[in-house]
């Protein structure tokens, strides 16, 4: 409650709304922890300074960036964890319902103010398709989606995303019974990618881990080959035996260093379940 309160005393008008490094980031956070039961909070006071600013952001500015990390994505991901927040018994439903408008904000922004970039649009799929689960303009949503994929080739992925890629088209495959063609091969591609590569802290193998993790999870929403599930057991297996020496080197208190590989331990374990991957799209 502290740390919570020393955020609310510094936050302003001016303050970064990054969902890497800003406001959205430590929104999410919140709600995250209240939702969870690790915290006895009222997000709709202790968020209300949050949501005024993204507020503004979305619809008073004009907002090029649409990726998560920092932009327009970012701020509907807080929307999302605030729209999940379930109402306790009489509590009004004012807060929610403002959210609920800004969200139609978000994605009207996104389907009408140009076309994101190509490093951004595995950002905006997999927002979209959580979006497409609350069943909010879902309309707009599969128009964005046709869109998108009316003109998608393999051979335009850049290697550097193919596995924001993975995890976008998992997505997507995984609502609405969508049939995709590449995905198969787009799977396949990435974890032939990783498959012979040497444990080690210079491969970033935290990342891979949390990549892996969510591959496993969205797969089982999905009808594809239950290869890749064996294929990605077999690669967590093969980074969780050299996790321990990757805990003794520096790295960040986050869920790209230690906080992340040790939940992700708990997880491959079985104590913890993957709801906790959806802080990372």
């Amino acid at each position: 409650m502290e740390v919570i309160e020393s955020i609310q005393t510094n936050i302003n008008w001016g303050s970064m709304t990054d969902y890497d490094n800003g406001l959205t980031g430590i929104g999410v956070g919140i709600e995250y922890l209240s939702q969870n039961g690790f915290l006895d909070i009222d997000t709709d006071e202790i968020l209300e300074e949050i949501d005024m600013r993204i507020q503004n952001e979305i619809i008073m500015k004009r907002n090029e960036n649409k990726s998560l990390g920092k932009g327009l994505s970012g701020l509907g991901q807080y929307l999302l964890f605030r729209l999940n927040n379930r109402l306790p018994k009489g509590a009004s439903e004012l807060h929610w319902l403002k959210n609920h408008e800004r969200m139609i904000h978000v994605v009207d922004k996104l389907e009408n103010e140009g076309f994101p970039l190509p490093k951004e649009l595995p950002d905006v799929m997999s927002f979209l398709c959580h979006v497409y689960r609350l069943n909010i303009c879902n309309l707009k949503i599969e128009r964005y989606f046709d869109k998108i994929l009316k003109n998608f080739s393999i051979d335009d992925i850049e290697a550097e995303y193919l596995f924001a890629w993975v995890i976008a088209l998992l997505r997507l495959v995984s609502i609405g019974n969508r049939k995709i063609e590449p995905v198969d091969k787009v799977i396949d591609m990435a974890l032939q990618t990783i498959e012979p590569v040497k444990v080690s802290s210079e491969n970033n193998i935290i990342n891979q881990l949390l990549w892996l993790l969510q591959c496993k999870r969205l797969l089982a929403q999905t009808e594809l080959s239950m290869s890749f599930t064996n294929r990605i057991v077999a690669l967590l297996n093969k980074f969780y035996g050299q996790i321990d020496d990757i805990l003794l080197e520096s790295g960040e208190l986050s869920f790209k260093g230690y906080a992340g590989a040790g939940i992700a331990i708990m997880t491959i374990s079985g104590y913890y379940d993957g709801a906790w991957l959806d802080l990372l799209m």
